[in-house]
């Protein structure tokens, strides 16, 4: 099965940093490589995303697989969450790396199976964070169908039923989103959301053989227990793995291939043993980025970049409530308290930091960016800066097509990991068609391109209040939340207008 796991903060992504650690720890013994499997989250994309492309760039050999199969969300454009299937493709990965299958085959074998799989749940009542409230409310007699691992409500509520009437509600929706058929073959994952007895596993299990046996589906396996919790959420997930004519028999051959893992089967691993791999504080070094360093600033063009960046710092803490309230129908309500975080950061790095080479300058933001913001929007940001100083290193000169070229590489890495377009309702919603009126203009007078850049970003923040969300958190919920400008494309064009309006005043 898997050979490291990188953990977050409960239901919170782990920081890039961390993730990157754990591929150069395991790239550090397996010269063959490190295949990645991102649950697909925003924030998880973002993070493990970045942590890849950095490992790619300091050499490390390295692949990244997101996997999902969750019905209740599969209508969503980035596609369904990774429920308990995900652990499937630990047994599917480990199994084939252990046979010597080399990086490339194991993801595309992997991402095969994930077309052939789908997972649905039920939960009688909802978890809490450690100390705090339940995170949604269920009455006694309701169930949530399509409830996630991570402590989110479901799509509907249902009135409680027997476990036959229950598990056949949720495989009729399942075999019918994966097409399965009579003669059919599955391999059966049921997930104990947490807080469910071994009684009423034992009872689903029961239910759902019978359920496929009378479809004449043959459940080749079933596996049944605690294989992806949600704290102590009393529900369960059933997800099918469609053993098809072209593939079925070598996954089953991987399902079975062994392991001592104790949480698949129990083993060894239960009993304790000696030594083991402690820290090694040089890892992270030996893969740091490679030196580059592109255009370089005068000391006026320094002045004017320490000038913007203290200005879209200052504007984004002014806005810290605006933020707030434009995040809190659809989103944590942190939106301001995160940015003001990274703007009070940049203001600190700005006291004791050249600015003369731009490229480094927007690596060491990005840096920032995840370590002190956090979350998906520190994962964006980060990711976004990181491509943007790339792309300028590669520059030969400091001049507007340069930083272009650099923005619109931000906005293509954002695109490529957290799988918003322009028109999702998010920040690119106010950088595209920015971009876009500064690219059309960018040969003028710089003063009045720059002034119709600054009026594009308003307006590409303002028309995000009449978008259908369609990527990011706001997706997750009912569009009745959504009736406002989305937070990260205000946030956006606070600070692009802060930057573009100090460069006005200066020329």
């Amino acid at each position: 099965m898997l050979d490291g796991s990188v953990s977050g903060s409960v239901f919170a992504s782990p920081a890039t940093g961390q993730v990157l650690y754990a591929i150069a720890q395991l790239y550090k013994y397996h010269s063959g490589g490190v295949i990645v499997i991102i649950g697909n989250y925003t924030g998880d994309r973002l993070n493990f995303g970045k942590a890849i492309e950095k490992a790619k760039i300091a050499g490390i050999k390295v692949e990244g697989l997101i996997v999902g199969e969750d019905v209740a969300s599969s209508h969503n454009k980035t596609g369904g969450r990774s429920m308990c299937g995900e652990v499937f493709f630990y047994k599917l990965c480990g199994g084939m790396a252990a046979k010597g299958f080399d990086l490339v085959t194991i993801r595309n074998i992997a991402a095969e199976a994930n077309k052939f799989m789908a997972t649905l749940g039920v939960t009688l009542s909802p978890c809490s964070l450690p100390g705090q409230h339940t995170l949604f409310e269920i009455a006694h007699d309701e169930l949530e169908l399509g409830a996630g691992v991570h402590g989110e409500a479901g799509i509907t509520k249902m009135k409680i039923g027997t476990a036959k009437e229950v598990v056949t509600m949720i495989l009729d929706k399942v075999v019918a989103h994966i097409k399965l058929k009579s003669g059919d073959r599955v391999a059966v994952m049921i997930n104990n959301l947490g807080g469910t007895s071994l009684l009423e596993m034992n009872i689903i299990a029961a239910e759902t053989k019978d359920y496929l046996e009378n479809k004449r589906i043959t459940p080749e396996r079933i596996f049944s227990g605690h294989m992806k919790t949600s704290l102590e959420m009393h529900g369960f997930q059933i997800c099918l793995m469609n053993l098809n004519q072209e593939h079925g028999d070598l996954w089953l051959e991987l399902l079975d291939y062994p392991t001592t893992v104790l949480g698949w089967a129990g083993g060894p691993l239960s009993v304790k043993g000696d030594g083991g791999v402690g820290d090694d504080e040089t890892l992270l070094q030996a893969h740091s980025r490679k030196i580059t360093t592109g255009p370089k600033l005068s000391p006026k063009e320094q002045e004017i970049f320490r000038g913007c960046l203290e200005t879209a710092a200052e504007e984004v803490a002014k806005n810290e409530g605006l933020l707030n309230r434009l995040d809190s129908g659809c989103g944590d309500g942190d939106c301001g308290n995160t940015l003001k975080k990274f703007g009070q950061a940049i203001t600190s790095y700005l006291k004791m930091s050249s600015l003369e080479y731009p490229s480094n300058v927007l690596w060491d933001l990005s840096e920032i960016a995840e370590t002190d913001m956090g979350g998906s929007s520190g994962g964006i940001y980060s990711l976004g800066l990181s491509a943007a100083s790339q792309t300028l290193a590669n520059a030969k000169s400091n001049d507007a097509s340069a930083w272009l070229t650099a923005w619109q590489g931000a906005m293509e890495a954002i695109t490529k990991y957290g799988g918003a377009e322009p028109g999702d309702r998010t920040m690119l919603d106010t950088l595209y068609p920015a971009s876009v009126v500064y690219k059309e203009n960018m040969k003028g007078d710089i003063k009045t391109t720059l002034k119709k850049t600054v009026e594009a970003a308003d307006k590409g923040a303002k028309a995000t209040a009449n978008m259908t969300a369609k990527a990011g958190r706001a997706s997750y919920v009912s569009s009745i939340y959504t009736q406002d400008e989305d937070a990260g494309a205000r946030a956006a064009a606070i600070w692009l207008q802060a930057i573009l309006n100090y460069i006005i005043d200066k020329y």
